[in-house]
């Protein structure tokens, strides 16, 4: 007899509610935690743990000596169970680290070097309050601030920290910290509320007390055994949104086919690429295995079947608890109104296609065409605050077409390149002009000589009118920018000369907008970046300008024109 079959449930199916939804995507994500407590001990009082402990199956330490540092401190704050948390973080698919800095080590910057490097790789940092001889926190915010600043020299990092302390006065701490984070501040709970936190940017920290301390508020006092099932739910706090919940379980999903697709791409391929390299060039082929590396992702998050995190049943749960009870819709003198019922039917439905007929409860028995009334955006039915939805419009839009458009995106001394698809912005006399760079991609690269490129002007515009691209400005501007692709005979060219790696590379220059990206023609000229379309995106565009570019002039009767346009 054969025997069925079962195929496993998806994380996205069965989540009781949305936020069940956005913890089981961000548990795919999770990984690590890094815990700093001079007074961690592995079991009993007395047993000090090591300066750095990682989480193992059925260790002990029963047999071993007691290390008896004097350089270590005790204090007199609660201790911190180390096989508790370990062994409880294990549980739940999480790796802790826990530092236990000797004294020294906090006033020789071992421990701020130590740490900074190890964040890099963390997804949560959990502070003691009181750390060796350190009183009122001084260690914790110094680690928190370093942390912190070095986050924002870094691409943006997603991060929660929590200071874990059997400190009574949890206000006093909540305010340091406050205090020390300062304007980077965006939102924050309040010293009186039940939950402690403050978000700043991509980090959020939250306190929460040892359940040996003094405090005996059951809502921010945690045991080490329930600790890492607090923080998971903490970071969803991060991560909690439909959106946001596609992009963790598809990092979550490239994590867990690392060692596939190194397998894939294994150095028994070296030989052949390098052959390939002696053939086409270094810069082709370094963004030929770039291109292939980003395919196989997309097969990895295939495989993942990552848009289940969006699926129907996904989108009721968000609807449930994000859509208000009711919502209306101003039509000339005329008024419309939807209940949440058919809110609901408006965004789970999968095949609407912006047509759907609804029932106005404003007047029994009247019904609308919501297409018709809404003609571009529904947006402003779904959030509570109406007056946000042109700005979520925009960052959606710009998500779509914008593949890079950051001030400084790039790490280190790299820098943007001149290729199809580049935005500049620069002057032509005392005009501010936008440029679409319209150099074909396998013409951008072995540039030995100057080389003149061909760039598509851009018309700068407002809101209300026709646009086509939206992007910011280097000075963080909305940008509207209208593309005309009728007006090829527009088309203006620059000199550029290449590199040393025979390409057109910006270089970081102060400029009275601050520093940016910019590039200079032969000329000297500057031109500053300011993005870079999707590939898709700026191949369309250049391909609507070849259409019109080629399109062939006819004489014909005025009758024959006319009937063509009808």
């Amino acid at each position: 007899m054969a025997i069925a079959q079962v195929t496993p449930l998806h994380q996205a199916d069965g989540a009781k509610d949305y936020f069940d939804l956005c913890l089981r995507a961000a548990q795919e994500f999770l990984q690590t935690i890094v815990v700093v407590d001079d007074r961690a001990t592995y079991g009993e009082p007395d047993e000090i743990a090591g300066s750095l402990t990682a989480p193992t199956s059925g260790s002990s330490r029963d047999d071993e000596e007691v290390d008896e540092d004097p350089e270590y401190d005790l204090g007199s704050g609660s201790t911190l169970d180390v096989a508790a948390l370990t062994d409880a973080s294990a549980d739940l698919g999480l790796t802790c680290a826990v530092l236990r800095p000797r004294t020294a080590e906090q006033h020789d910057g071992t421990l701020d070097r130590r740490l900074t490097k190890a964040a890099q790789r963390a997804d949560v940092l959990v502070l003691d309050w009181q750390l060796n001889d350190e009183p009122g926190g001084e260690a914790a915010l110094r680690l928190l601030s370093d942390v912190a600043r070095d986050d924002q020299q870094q691409s943006a990092r997603l991060r929660l920290v929590c200071i874990y302390t059997s400190e009574p006065d949890l206000v006093r701490v909540y305010e340091a910290v406050l205090s020390q984070l300062g304007g980077s501040v965006s939102s924050c709970s309040g010293s009186t509320s039940n939950g402690m936190w403050l978000h700043c940017g991509c980090m959020r920290v939250v306190i929460l007390s040892k359940a040996g301390g003094i405090g005996t508020n059951p809502d921010v006092t945690v045991s080490e055994e329930d600790l890492p099932e607090r923080l998971l739910k903490e970071f969803t706090h991060l991560t909690a949104g439909l959106v946001s919940n596609v992009a963790v379980a598809a990092l979550a999903a490239v994590r867990q086919d690392a060692h596939r697709l190194l397998t894939r791409f294994g150095k028994s391929l070296d030989p052949a690429f390098l052959s390939h390299r002696f053939y086409e060039g270094g810069a082709e082929s370094e963004e030929l295995l770039v291109r292939l590396v980003a395919d196989e992702i997309k097969s990895v998050l295939d495989g993942a079947d990552v848009r289940r995190w969006i699926a129907s049943s996904a989108v009721r749960l968000w609807g449930l608890e994000h859509l208000p009870e009711n919502a209306s819709l101003s039509v000339g003198r005329g008024r419309r109104e939807l209940d949440k019922d058919t809110l609901l039917q408006i965004i789970e439905g999968d095949e609407h296609y912006g047509q759907l007929k609804v029932p106005n409860r404003a007047q029994s028995g009247d019904s609308f065409d919501l297409a018709k009334v809404s003609k571009n955006s529904i947006t402003g039915l779904l959030v509570k605050t109406p007056e946000s939805a042109v700005e979520l419009d925009y960052e959606f839009a710009r998500l779509t077409c914008i593949a890079r458009n950051d001030t400084l995106p790039f790490p280190g001394d790299r820098s943007p390149v001149l290729t199809e698809g580049t935005i500049l912005r620069g002057r032509i006399g005392t005009e501010r002009v936008y440029l679409l760079c319209a150099m074909p991609l396998c013409d951008t690269v072995r540039i030995k000589t100057p080389r003149a490129f061909p760039f598509v002007p851009l018309k700068s515009v407002s809101h209300s009118d026709r646009y086509s691209l939206v992007a910011l400005s280097p000075e963080g501007e909305r940008l509207h920018l209208a593309f005309s692709p009728k007006n090829h005979y527009d088309i203006v060219r620059h000199t550029f000369a290449g590199d040393s790696t025979e390409t057109v590379r910006s270089r970081r220059e102060k400029t009275p907008y601050g520093e940016r990206f910019v590039f200079f023609d032969v000329s000297g000229k500057p031109w500053i970046w300011v993005a870079e379309l999707r590939f898709q995106h700026a191949h369309r565009k250049l391909h609507e300008l070849g259409a019109a570019s080629t399109r062939v002039g006819l004489d014909e009767s005025h009758v024959l024109r006319m009937a063509s346009d009808k």
